[in-house]
């Protein structure tokens, strides 16, 4: 695990978090033309639904902050809640790669 802790989120820049209605949510745009159907039914977004430590992680993810740094800052403003922090952080962080809304890179890598 120590080497993700390293490792620098990036939010992709075509993505919104937006509170609706006391939610949050990342919009993600359908802007694919294989989309169209579900652009139909749904809109113009697909929306995933974030709870207040998800909100406050994306907004962290602004390509400057290690997900170490990420983390001391969650467990500042969440506290035990959090816990077990790194493992938890690690695996939504992944979860959004994988998906996409975030990319990493290395400390020291060029932009």
């Amino acid at each position: 695990m120590e080497e993700y802790l390293h490792l620098i989120p990036e939010r992709n820049e075509n993505i919104e978090l937006r509170k609706i209605e006391g939610k949050y949510y990342l919009l993600i745009p359908m802007d694919s033309p294989l989309d169209f159907l579900a652009r139909k039914l749904h809109g113009d977004y697909r929306r995933i639904e974030l709870d207040e430590a998800g909100a406050f992680i994306w907004e962290l993810c602004d390509g400057r902050r290690t997900v170490e740094e990420i983390g001391k800052l969650l467990k500042r403003r969440f506290g035990d809640e959090v816990e077990p922090l790194y493992e938890r952080l690690i695996t939504f962080l992944f979860e959004l790669h994988k998906r996409n809304l975030v990319g990493f890179k290395r400390v020291g890598e060029l932009e």
